[in-house]
């Protein structure tokens, strides 16, 4: 087996990206690179692919697509090394050519594809934390950007729906679609450490990054290699008291909002009546969860960075 595997989503950024696809596969082919290219065919195939590639014995594996195509990736990366102890033996690399991207921006990696192949070419890695999640409802799995309960998971929902538009657009019109047709606050209890909170929930945030969505910088300060996860916890607010908070969001200036919450923690609870949606790097990880729990695991992955 070639020493990197780059597994490639042809419908990234909706399918808009195969001009990108095609410009870094044309330099990877120039760059001296042993490397083999593996095509996803469906949802879920970028997981099973780096699975098996680990299992087999790659070094390295990108992900080139968008934060879906990167959180698929990983979590077949890290279920091949499950059992073991320490940080897994592939490294995960990233061309960033989706929709938003917003792993490869928290890395430092938003400078545009030469500069992606450059880092792949050097190889230097980051080793970080990634984080597990486990619902009374779904599977568990893996993620290494953001976790998000209520509102953003309703977001997302929205934004599957949108099919004639591109990039940060989807996730503007996804917003005003869920504030004015699908709006909801599920009462739930939010443990973390020893804190107990009980509110109806717009949205929490657990971050292993800063962004997430495409440009909303719930958590700033988050670092990927800190052992400790940032919460951002917004709680009830109505439709239009969330119209001037989104943008705040947006730079990062939400954090002395009186309905903020901003904390830390090495393991949250979210458990609910109502049931929530939740979403995790930007895919779905249920529509009507009843208790969730998210876990740190430090120094887990290596990144070429």
């Amino acid at each position: 087996m070639s020493r990197m595997i780059v597994i490639v989503n042809p419908n990234a950024n909706r399918g808009d990206s195969q001009h990108q696809i095609d410009a870094g596969l044309k330099a990877l082919s120039r760059s001296g690179l042993d490397f083999e290219i593996q095509l996803t065919e469906r949802r879920g195939h970028a997981t099973e692919l780096a699975e098996a590639a680990s299992r087999a014995g790659a070094e390295v594996i990108v992900a080139a697509g968008g934060d879906g195509t990167v959180h698929e990736v990983v979590n077949g990366i890290l279920k091949a090394a499950e059992g073991a102890e320490g940080v897994v033996p592939t490294t995960l690399g990233v061309l960033p050519i989706g929709s938003g991207n917003d792993f490869a921006w928290g890395m430092g990696m938003d400078k545009g594809l030469e500069d992606a192949l450059s880092r792949l070419r050097r190889g230097h890695s980051r080793t970080i934390d990634v984080g597990y999640i486990e619902t009374n409802s779904d599977p568990p799995q893996y993620f290494i950007n953001i976790v998000g309960a209520g509102f953003d998971a309703d977001v997302i929902v929205e934004a599957q729906k949108i099919k004639r538009l591109r990039g940060f657009a989807i996730y503007l019109v996804a917003v005003l679609r869920t504030l004015f047709v699908h709006y909801r606050t599920p009462h739930v209890t939010v443990r973390y450490g020893d804190e107990v909170m009980k509110f109806p929930m717009f949205m929490t945030v657990i971050a292993n990054g800063p962004r997430f969505g495409g440009g909303f910088l719930a958590a700033p300060h988050a670092s990927y290699d800190d052992g400790i996860f940032d919460l951002c916890v917004v709680h009830d607010i109505g439709r239009f008291e969330a119209l001037p908070v989104i943008p705040k969001i947006m730079k990062g200036e939400h954090m002395d909002h009186p309905k903020v919450t901003m904390a830390r923690g090495k393991c949250v609870t979210i458990e609910s009546p109502d049931g929530f949606a939740s979403e995790a790097d930007g895919e779905m990880v249920g529509y009507k969860i009843h208790q969730m729990t998210i876990t740190i695991i430090s120094q887990r992955l290596r990144v070429i960075a």
